[in-house]
């Protein structure tokens, strides 16, 4: 079940979220604003004693559309807010510039929150997955990203299962890494959402490094699934691929087609379809030795390869 975080299969099966809140409420609009502020075109923060502002360019540059996050003052309750103090508010964060609002698309407030459900799965019958399971700010921009992940791991798993490939205990897996997920999205929201706040004491070279810092995972790049039955033991040598990181996503990488000599990223052959992979560090293939260990690997196994280098 993946219908947000108002879940109505989640309380039909009694599951409850479980964190915490705070009294803050942020404000987030779409607009097309009219302003005398530089960086209007490009992902900036701003943080005054009004409050805090991040404002995130949307697509379609001959539309200008923009995304502003707007921290409301204290006090404000979610429910009350209009569009007129979102935009009195963003005006105040910007008193050093001129800022119009020629169009608003959309517009919504929310208090901050960091929950996930006390279960993920009933009987492994019924998952949860999404924001059905884990509700958090929007500001990282990860509630699409995480929720897709759900359903690609359940999905894939579901399959499997369902063509007798592998045995219903595979889906064990999914509460497994995607619980652990949940909870690590959960506190770096946590700590995502106070970086930004107008309260926290934080140097601007402070909120600066720690911006950056939170660039990997913000581009989903940092998600490690322990050991399980699907992951091997990290204790395992790794010394043959130092920087692939078992557990962990497989980085793609600029390759070059051996067979007509075209530049490929990695991923556009591990195409998601369905099969699985063996990704082989064979070394230099122009060496026999090499070449025959690649062949009988094929061979024995009925395997078509791709040579990249």
């Amino acid at each position: 079940a993946c219908d947000g975080a108002h879940s109505i299969v989640r309380r039909a099966l009694d599951f409850y979220m479980v964190g915490d809140g705070s009294d803050a409420v942020w404000g987030v609009m779409d607009i097309v604003p009219r302003t005398n502020f530089p960086d209007i075109r490009k992902k900036a923060t701003i943080r005054s004693t009004a409050g805090s502002l991040l404002i995130i360019p949307r697509e379609g540059d001959a539309y200008n559309l923009v995304r502003f996050y707007i921290e409301l003052p204290h006090g404000t309750k979610a429910k009350e807010v209009k569009l007129e103090d979102l935009q009195h508010t963003a005006k105040n964060i910007l008193s050093q510039y001129g800022v119009d609002f020629t169009d608003t698309i959309w517009w919504s407030a929310y208090p901050i929150g960091q929950r996930h459900a006390d279960n993920f799965h009933k009987d492994y019958r019924v998952f949860l997955a999404g924001d059905a399971c884990h509700t958090h700010s929007p500001k990282a921009g990860q509630g699409m990203n995480v929720s897709l992940q759900d359903g690609y791991n359940i999905g894939w798993k579901l399959a499997s299962v369902l063509k007798g490939l592998a045995p219903a205990s595979l889906l064990e897996t999914y509460i497994l890494e995607r619980r652990k997920t949940a909870i690590d999205l959960i506190d770096f929201d946590r700590y995502f959402s106070t970086l930004f706040s107008s309260t926290a004491r934080t140097s601007p070279q402070e909120f600066q490094k720690g911006f950056i810092q939170a660039g990997k995972y913000t581009a989903g790049l940092t998600a490690k699934y322990e050991r399980s039955p699907i992951v091997s033991d990290m204790d395992e040598t790794q010394e043959l691929a130092t920087s692939v990181v078992v557990g962990m996503r497989l980085p793609s990488a600029q390759v070059v087609r051996f067979c007509d000599s075209k530049p490929l990223q990695l991923m556009t052959v591990l195409k998601s379809d369905g099969r699985w992979r063996l990704v082989v560090f064979a070394g230099d293939i122009t060496l026999t030795v090499n070449q025959d260990c690649l062949s009988a690997v094929s061979v024995q196994n009925g395997l078509n390869f791709h040579i990249l280098e």
